[in-house]
């Protein structure tokens, strides 16, 4: 059995969902997915990264690793809603299909981060 990462797995539904938006209103609407599903993978790799650091600061610094966390929500909050601003305010993206893939792309990532 083929075992595929998270990335991949976002990136393969990112484009699918970039597609359907194609064929269903135009370039502009796959544009707005594609950017929408980056910006959550791009949000994801941010937390891996956070946690990382987060899991090394614990065997040096025990307790230390909560700040770690605290900072990574702040930060993913904040460029979360800079993309945002980015997208639908300077880029002038169509709304729905970037929010559509945004939230599709991180269920995803919720479902096969069960696993």
């Amino acid at each position: 059995m083929l075992k595929f990462n998270s990335f991949t797995i976002q990136s393969v539904v990112t484009l699918a969902i970039g597609l359907a938006f194609y064929f269903y209103q135009g370039s502009l609407a796959t544009q707005a997915a594609l950017y929408g599903g980056c910006m959550i993978i791009f949000n994801v790799w941010l937390t891996n990264r956070r946690m990382r650091a987060a899991d090394e600061i614990a065997k040096i610094a025990p307790g230390k690793e909560v700040t770690v966390f605290y900072v990574a929500a702040v930060q993913r909050f904040i460029y979360t809603l800079g993309f945002f601003i980015f997208g639908m305010g300077l880029l002038k993206l169509p709304p729905v299909p970037m929010i559509t893939t945004f939230t599709i792309v991180y269920l995803t990532y919720l479902i096969i981060s069960k696993e």
